[in-house]
Order: structure tokens, then C-alpha cells, then sequence
């Protein structure tokens, strides 16, 4: 499966901690083979919540209207008549409705089957790749999409951010970035250090050319070597200690 070695060479260069996560939304209601239903062991789950199931079990999750929990993000989907910001300003995340939240949404009842799972394993092919990684590890990602040009635009909330603020644009066919909310902290295992970068699975070769030539002439990759070319500089009080020194 192509993906699958794409993503682990990606997971390799970065040196991620956990692999990239794909991620595939179908018209039609499609489980894949092995996949992991929450509703089949009487769960439903966030969608940040099965991004993290996939991402740190290794599983192919799959849900559809009976597999949902969180109501933004059946909102979002598309999956039923609601107001997001109804439900934010309710949770105080908004001071009221009448602040500004983008509502960048799917359409209504398009999409039935939401699949996420492990790149590396997972035997469905992705349209989305969703990297979870240090503010590094996403600049350089970023770095990777500039290398060919142009930048990586960012419209921040720190809320909906993996089930939304980070997935729509990819989806849309563009790469996006996003600092993580409350959900993906809470529901998701996501650690205190960690961003989201995404992009849609067409860019997945143009990405690694760039995470393998931005910089290479400068010598700068992923992880950074630092500048360790000089002699220090201590403090006084060690410098007139050192001058006293005998040599053995």
C-alpha cells in the first residue's frame, strides 16, 4: 500500500511520535474491513477522540450517526440541524452568539462514514494526513509546503481544532495548522507540546521533497543542529577563578 510507506517515511524524517494519521470521509455508509466501530461495544465517540484512538492504538476507526458524541462536530459534519455557536457560547467558549466563530462546515448530509485511521497500517487510502508534532516538527512541515512557494494560512479559535479547524481546509484541498483546544486535550491524549498539521494525501510527495530539500543547502533539516562552532563566554566571577588556576 503506497500511503502506507509514505506515511512511515514521513513518521522517519520527523521523527514523530506517533504516526501520521489518515483519514478518508465517504458518501456512502463504508466500514472498512477491521475497522473499530464504537457502537458495536455500546460507545460513541468525539471525533478528536477516534483521531487519538487511531493515532495511539494503531486501529482504523470508522464512524457514522450512531458512532457520534461530541454535538459540535455533528454540527460541523453535517450530520444534523444546529447551531455551533449556540453550543460555545452556552460553554462560555464565545461570550455570546453574536461573536464571530468561521463556520467553514460540510454540507448538510453529504458525508455518512468518517474513517480515520494509522497510515502506516490502515488498508484504505487516504485523502487527508494529519501530523501530530512539536511546534519544530510542524515548522518544518511548514517549511516543506513554502519550499515550493507561497505560505500556510491559519484561521486560529483553539476550539474544534483536529475535527475541524484542522481537517476542513485539508479537506478543501489546502494545508492547515492548528493549536489544539480543550477537546483534544481532554478526550484526545493529545501532550501540552503538540500541534496539528494536515494536508490533503495529493500533496503527500511534494511534501516529502520538501521535508528532504528545504534548507539542504543551508545544512538545516529536521532536528536543527545547533551552532556549537565558538568559544564561551562565563561569567566574571569564573574568569577570575580561572586565572588562578595551576596547570598539572
Amino acid at each position: 500500500m503506497e500511503w502506507s510507506k509514505l506515511g512511515k517515511e514521513v513518521f522517519d524524517i520527523l521523527r514523530l511520535r506517533t504516526p501520521p494519521v489518515g483519514i478518508l470521509f465517504s458518501e456512502k455508509e463504508y466500514i472498512p474491513e477491521g475497522s473499530f466501530r464504537p457502537s458495536k461495544y455500546g460507545l460513541k465517540m468525539a471525533v478528536c477522540q477516534a483521531i487519538g484512538f487511531a493515532r495511539y492504538s494503531g486501529r482504523t476507526v470508522a464512524l457514522t450517526y450512531d458512532d457520534f458524541a461530541c454535538p459540535p462536530a455533528m454540527v460541523i459534519y453535517g450530520l444534523v440541524e444546529g447551531e455551533v455557536k449556540e453550543i460555545l457560547s452556552k460553554a462560555k467558549w464565545l461570550c455570546d452568539e453574536s461573536a464571530y466563530y468561521p463556520e467553514d462546515f460540510l454540507p448538510k448530509g453529504k458525508y455518512k462514514t468518517f474513517i480515520f485511521g494509522d497510515m502506516t497500517t490502515m488498508k484504505v487510502e487516504p485523502e487527508i494526513v494529519m501530523v501530530f508534532g512539536t511546534p519544530a516538527q510542524v515548522g518544518r512541515l511548514i517549511q516543506a509546503v513554502t519550499y515550493f512557494g507561497g505560505s500556510v494560512k491559519a484561521e486560529l479559535t483553539a476550539k474544534t481544532a483536529s475535527c475541524s479547524e484542522a481537517l476542513i481546509p485539508a479537506l478543501n484541498g489546502e494545508p492547515a495548522i492548528s493549536v489544539p483546544g480543550a477537546g483534544d486535550r481532554v478526550f484526545a491524549g493529545i501532550d501540552e507540546c503538540e500541534m496539528v498539521f494536515s494536508f490533503p494525501y495529493s500533496w503527500m510527495n511534494k511534501i516529502l521533497e520538501g521535508l528532504k530539500n528545504a534548507g539542504k543547502n543551508a545544512n538545516v533539516s529536521y532536528p536543527v543542529q545547533p551552532f556549537l562552532f565558538f568559544s564561551p563566554r562565563f561569567p566574571k566571577v569564573y574568569r577570575e577563578i580561572m586565572e588562578k588556576f595551576k596547570r598539572v
